[in-house]
């Protein structure tokens, strides 16, 4: 058992436990990344855990999770011990695919996508935990609260806003574990467009590319650079209030196709240097890299559920958005406390 900080020996039992869990969670949710370079630290500064994107190394709390991965149901600690393998599974999630698409003009490469990729793994932990112990030998272990409620709640919140028949939440959220991060907000931009504008919008890359960047704004909220460290009354708000904003501009793009079925609706995508020439651009792309510096995982820790989460940890600062800011803002986060 690693009880201290340090790198965990891999012949040591807890280190094969690990790995057998990483392999399930992969296996559930197959994806073309692995980012993980099979590091594991015991960290003890860890409330739960983090994967490192500057060094694909995984970091888990010694007392609060690894010393629950024994390969059977804890009789006295089975709760402790769903929080523990739940931490697994959403490291796994991030470790799982890219986070950055520069060259993609409808990339959201600012911290909003932070919040959102958070809220997709938690979706993702909360959809596959039952079949994860199942299949892992931890089954009947039961999941009473999520990691991030806010960035949960939140989540949830707009994947029922944009999905639908053309495109179902199971799809959605298979199409968002692949990532890359950066592109959740155009995924679920898509998801809209096939549920609710397939009839009037024409079925053409560009007219489709266009219609996703004039939807983008409205979901890329305030809340979302810090969503991970609020309540789930946060995220209720801040999907209500996008709930209002894409419905309006859904409407807004109806009356414009109408009677210019075949202009391209008018929008500056989020990542507009990709549709500059690059020599003519120096001071966008350079503005583009001071946006991506958070990927770089050079934050420091936060000390919330995970204290350093997949982009390279959690954002307190809102940023800027075309969506106002709550009206009336629910309770301020909390101080940092770890999950009981």
């Amino acid at each position: 058992m690693a009880d201290r900080d340090g790198l965990v020996p891999r012949d040591s039992v807890v280190y094969q436990e690990f790995v057998r869990l990483y392999q399930v969670a992969r296996q559930l949710r197959p994806t073309s990344v692995d980012r993980w370079n099979g590091d594991l630290y015991a960290v003890a500064a860890e409330n739960w855990g983090a994967f490192d994107p500057a060094t694909g190394s995984i970091r888990l709390s010694p007392s609060r999770v690894l010393r629950h991965l024994t390969g059977s149901i804890s009789p006295t600690e089975p709760h402790r011990q769903a929080q523990a393998l739940a931490t697994v599974l959403h490291e796994a999630t991030h470790a799982g695919m890219l986070t950055d698409a520069p060259d993609e003009p409808n990339a959201v490469r600012t911290r909003h996508s932070l919040g959102l990729m958070e809220g997709i793994a938690e979706v993702r932990t909360l959809a596959d935990f039952d079949l994860f112990t199942e299949r892992s030998g931890y089954s009947g272990l039961v999941l009473a609260e999520p990691q991030y409620p806010g960035a949960l709640t939140a989540a949830e919140g707009l994947i029922a806003q944009a999905t639908g028949p053309a495109k179902s939440t199971v799809a959605l959220l298979e199409e968002a574990t692949r990532g890359p991060g950066v592109m959740h907000f155009d995924q679920l931009a898509d998801a809209v467009v096939r549920n609710r504008l397939a009839e009037v919008v024409p079925h053409h890359p560009e007219h489709r590319r266009a219609v996703r960047a004039a939807l983008i704004p409205t979901m890329t909220h305030a809340y979302w650079p810090s969503i991970q460290h609020r309540p789930a009354d946060a995220g209720e708000h801040l999907a209500n209030e996008v709930r209002q904003h894409l419905n309006a501009k859904v409407d807004e793009i109806r009356r414009y196709y109408l009677p210019n079925p075949q202009q391209p609706f008018p929008a500056e995508p989020p990542n507009p240097v990709q549709m500059r020439a690059p020599d003519t651009d120096v001071q966008h792309r350079v503005a583009g890299a001071e946006q991506m510096r958070f990927l770089a995982g050079q934050a420091p820790p936060t000390g919330a559920v995970h204290a350093k989460p997949a982009l390279g940890d959690g954002a307190r600062d809102t940023g800027a958005t075309s969506v106002r800011p709550l009206t009336h803002s629910p309770s301020q986060r909390p101080p940092d406390r770890p999950r009981e």
